[in-house]
């Protein structure tokens, strides 16, 4: 049977927990929000902040107080996301998940990404396009037994591929948005039927004040078991080292451990998410079919954010809910839950 390893995400279309759900107000680029749907690219993340200097070599940054007093606010300078050019960096992500029992023959998944960011300011530096091409394989591991002379085969190895275009806008002090549009192929490389996908996401956000600010949009899937969701929730930052970010599908609860001035700052975070994605396959028997993975998650991970689009994280959590689906016989069946683990490393 087929050899499975697998694959955010942030995690999240990938918004998202998943090219699952979404999550957007991280993503970071973060896990994925969506599972293997297109995670926010960080270089453009909208908590970002002082965009100008992305672009501008000349900016001049106010002269600093060095009297005691002046230093709890030295050490709240914000990380600046930005490079000061087109280039905004590269990620490398892997992971694995571990099928926790033996329904259907057991389902294991591996996963390798790699993506590089670019930045392009549209007219001026406070409304920039974003673009993320990206690879992305999945390995798979199982199943490879037939049910009521229906053969679960599934491919050893699925890819997706494509470009993520993120515009990130700021309409006026309290009210931006945000727009993600990412065309892929998604298949096993055998059959181009059905292959293409699109991700997409649209959201309002209203910064209600400096501690609340609420978002509203839609995100688009374009999966054969979920297509349409909606996009509402929140972001409330008590203070500068706690933050809850409430958006649906995506919740995520972090702290910050540490920081060192405007260079890096280290955090830990819970969260859940919607994971899994559909691919355009080959059967054995020689069929075009969808196959769609899904799953639920919960995750517990440490992030380090470095200046200049540079970081990593490390993720765990527990899978559940997994199911596997053909669509030309209108087949589903339920899947194990299982441990996962996954990484990356910005650049």
């Amino acid at each position: 049977m087929a050899t499975l390893r697998f694959a955010i995400s942030w995690v999240t279309p990938p918004a998202i927990l998943l090219l699952g759900c979404f999550y957007v107000a991280t993503v970071t680029t973060m896990p994925n929000c969506f599972g293997q749907s297109p995670p926010l690219p960080s270089a453009i993340h909208p908590d970002a902040t002082e965009p100008y200097s992305v672009f501008d070599s000349n900016a001049v940054a106010p002269p600093i107080d060095f009297r005691p007093q002046q230093i709890d606010q030295m050490a709240e300078i914000p990380i600046q996301r930005f490079r000061k050019s087109f280039y905004q960096g590269a990620e490398v992500l892997g992971g694995h998940l571990f099928d926790t029992g033996s329904k259907l023959g057991g389902l294991d998944m591996t996963f390798e990404e790699a993506r590089v960011s670019f930045g392009v300011p549209l007219g001026s530096l406070e409304n920039i396009l974003g673009l993320r091409p990206y690879f992305r394989a999945t390995h798979l591991n199982g199943p490879s037994i037939s049910i009521s002379g229906n053969d679960l085969d599934v491919p050893e190895t699925l890819y997706e591929t494509g470009v993520t275009f993120l515009n990130q806008k700021t309409w006026t002090e309290k009210i931006s948005t945000t727009i993600i549009v990412s065309p892929a192929v998604r298949s096993d490389l055998t059959t181009s039927e059905g292959a293409i996908r699109i991700f997409g996401l649209g959201l309002l956000n209203y910064q209600c004040s400096d501690v609340w600010k609420v978002s509203v949009g839609a995100v688009y899937l374009d999966r054969e078991d979920v297509s349409l969701l909606p996009a509402i929730g929140f972001t409330w930052t008590p203070s500068p080292d706690l933050k809850f970010d409430g958006m649906i599908p995506r919740p995520r609860l972090s702290k910050r451990l540490w920081k060192q001035g405007g260079e890096a700052e280290g955090w830990v975070y819970l969260g859940a998410g919607f994971g899994g994605n559909s691919w355009a396959v080959s059967r054995d028997n020689g069929r075009k079919d969808q196959l769609t993975i899904r799953d639920y998650r919960l995750m517990a991970g440490y992030e380090v954010i470095r200046a200049g689009n540079r970081g990593l994280f490390i993720e765990t959590g527990y899978a559940f809910g997994r199911s596997l689906e053909y669509v030309s016989e209108d087949l589903e069946r339920d899947l194990d839950d299982g441990v996962f683990i996954q990484a990356s490393w910005r650049f």
